[in-house]
């Protein structure tokens, strides 16, 4: 084993159940020449592994531990080079602040940090990574970090000690209750170079100070912003070039409902030149506001509706007209829950001929007509996801199977078996993941098919 490892320069291990520690250790007991070392959701490894792994590794210039939740900070202590410029520790649940003060003391030469999910981390980890990376720092990923006493602070000063980001997430890194609507005003983000912005999930009453060098960014609204106040924050951003949109009810009542519709209605005609993806979760969708999307979001390639009631009418107008349809360009469409005729669905499946991704999960009028519609006219789908559809059977997977050269699906909660199965074994080599049982059981794939679609494909299927 050790002299099967000298010459690797990369190590890539992704839900391995056989990877251990002892293993580790043979594979790079005479090789320091790893350059990049990737270990996601492999179980079985732990800190000692990882030290081993990593020790001497001079030339190191990638590392990646994602989703290992037994790691603690011990892990990273043998972390050390000049030329290392990305680690990823997203989701290691137990590294705390201390651990990422090594790392980056250590490790200077580091561009690119993603710490997502890493609810141990508290101010402080924030506060030692400004200090020690400094003017080096580009893309940093801090969403769901939920464990900090005073994130506006913390932001402020690390934006001000890296000009250089430019890229930064904060995907629901603040909390401010409704009754206390300013406070979110206080928070000032700089950067010289920051181009790309992710505040999903953050429901500010204004807009935070942002540098007028931002070219996209992400925002979640409920309505009940000022919405005016946005429009002039964003429209003062010169380069701001895409906007991803999520606006959703925080409470179902008509008020909030209305709020929201009136929120889209006034934000659409003038940003919504600049809107790319647009996510909306709402238990009403007015007229107004879709004949809005459709005439004012021009250039938009990412639609989610979680919607119940909709105008079927322009949902079916949307996708119909050719090449010069609004729909035609959606490379994602998303449908959750939502009340559709039949005569919106086949419209959906004749021209939206440019989907890569497409849901349409817990719909009773999805069913294997759709599906042969879907498979003679959109060629590009790489990933389904027909989870709740009960209509959805063997026949409608095999069509779709045969003409796209699919990746991801999801068919939970449907009438597929087996032959849904083998018919992706036979013609989507390239599947990646497939997922398939509910906590009822169905459909129950046999352990014989799945064995056979991992044999089949190219790649790992994760079932």
């Amino acid at each position: 084993m050790p002299r099967f490892g000298i010459n690797l320069s990369k190590l890539y291990f992704y839900m391995c159940e056989d990877l251990n520690d002892e293993i580790l250790c043979a594979l790079t007991q005479f090789n320091k020449n790893l350059e990049q070392i990737s270990i996601i959701e492999c179980k079985n490894v732990t800190d000692i592994g990882i030290q081993h792994v990593t020790e001497s590794q001079t030339k190191l210039k990638k590392l990646v531990l994602r989703l290992m939740n037994s790691l603690t900070s011990q892990a990273l202590v043998n972390v050390k080079g000049d030329r290392l410029f990305s680690v990823d520790l997203s989701c290691c649940l137990k590294i705390t602040s201390d651990g990422i003060f090594n790392l980056v003391f250590t490790n200077p030469s580091i561009r690119c940090l993603y710490l997502n999910h890493c609810k141990s981390l508290d101010d402080q980890a924030l506060y030692d990574i400004a200090h020690c990376l400094g003017e080096n720092l580009n893309v940093l990923e801090l969403d769901y970090l939920r464990n900090l006493d005073d994130p506006i602070n913390s932001i402020g000063n690390l934006s001000q000690l890296c000009p250089n980001i430019r890229q930064l997430s904060l995907i629901k890194m603040f909390d401010f209750g409704q009754e206390d609507p300013e406070v979110p005003t206080e928070l000032k983000i700089c950067g010289e170079n920051l181009k790309d912005i992710d505040l999903c999930g953050n429901y500010f009453f204004q807009l935070p100070k942002l540098p007028p060098t931002i070219h996209t960014i992400r925002i979640s609204v409920c309505g009940d912003e000022d919405v005016n106040d946005l429009i002039n924050r964003l429209s003062d951003q010169p380069f701001l070039s895409s906007i991803h949109l999520q606006i959703s009810c925080l409470e179902e009542n008509n008020h909030a409902v209305e709020q929201a519709n009136t929120f889209l209605c006034t934000f659409l005609p003038f940003l919504g030149s600049k809107i790319t993806k647009l996510h909306i979760a709402l238990p009403r969708l007015v007229d107004t506001a879709f004949s809005l999307i459709a005439s004012c979001v021009p250039n938009l390639s990412h639609l989610s509706l979680d919607v119940k009631h909709i105008s079927n009418y322009l949902l079916q107008r949307y996708f119909t007209g050719g090449p010069k349809a609004p729909g035609h360009r959606l490379k994602s469409l998303r449908l959750c829950r939502v009340r559709i005729s039949y005569r919106a669905l086949f419209a959906i499946a004749r021209g939206a001929k440019s989907l890569v991704e497409l849901e349409t999960s817990h719909m009773s009028s999805v069913d294997d007509r759709f599906l042969s519609l879907l498979a003679e006219n959109c060629r590009h789908l790489k990933n389904v996801n027909f989870n709740g559809c009960k209509w959805v059977s063997d026949k409608g997977m095999a069509a779709v199977a045969k003409r796209c050269r699919l990746k991801e699906v999801r068919i939970r909660a449907t009438a597929c078996t087996d032959k849904s199965v083998y018919s992706l074994a036979q013609y989507c080599p390239e599947m990646e993941w497939i997922s398939h049982a509910d906590f009822s059981g169905r459909p129950k794939f046999t352990d014989e098919a799945l064995q056979h679609l991992r044999n089949s494909c190219i790649r790992r299927v994760i079932c």
